[in-house]
């Protein structure tokens, strides 16, 4: 990567929609776009690293000592951030300006545009806590792309499933182009 080439940074939490960002990440690349992974710890236990490393051609990180500061280096080469999915957990970590892992950590460092993709539980995502979290993150200039509703992994139905991809993708490329033009 050129010092000038601006990537779209995609961040992994642990969540069991986890599985569908590989979609994300593959047409992204596909398309010629520079996509460089983070993951927290728990978004490993969804998916491995080396999937996204195969997507990508490019390390995946899931800690911020791997290699030196590494969460300042991702908030360097950042056009655009985009968390997905991210969790009730990770929500409240960025609105309450927690930095305890990779993620929390870069996107407290960032200057570029953030998007995330929230994936939970529908009563989790109806929980006072968690939409007082989502509107501290809207005023802060988080674009949120909401949840659909459904019948999730667990049996619950209600707003919680991840926005589509496509959705999700359309967007991310529409801000990064704005971003970096």
């Amino acid at each position: 990567m050129t010092t000038q080439e601006k990537s779209i940074v995609i961040a992994v939490t642990g969540s069991i929609a986890a599985f569908k960002t590989c979609e994300l990440v593959r047409s992204l690349a596909k398309q010629g776009y520079p996509v460089q992974v983070i993951m927290t710890p728990n978004a490993e236990r969804f998916i491995g690293r080396v999937t996204f490393q195969a997507l990508t051609d490019r390390p995946v990180y899931v800690s911020e000592w791997e290699t030196g500061m590494v969460h300042i280096d991702v908030k360097n080469m950042a056009g655009v951030f985009a968390v997905v999915p991210i969790t009730a957990n990770t929500i409240g970590k960025f609105a309450n300006g927690i930095a305890d892992d990779i993620v929390s950590s870069t996107y407290l460092a960032l200057g570029c545009p953030v998007l995330i993709a929230p994936a939970m539980n529908p009563g989790m995502f109806a929980h006072p806590a968690v939409q007082r979290n989502l509107s501290v993150l809207r005023q802060d200039g988080v674009q949120i792309l909401d949840p659909t509703s459904g019948e999730v992994v667990c049996g619950d139905s209600g707003q919680g499933k991840m926005a589509d991809i496509a959705t999700i993708e359309n967007r991310i490329i529409e801000v990064y182009r704005s971003a970096t033009s």
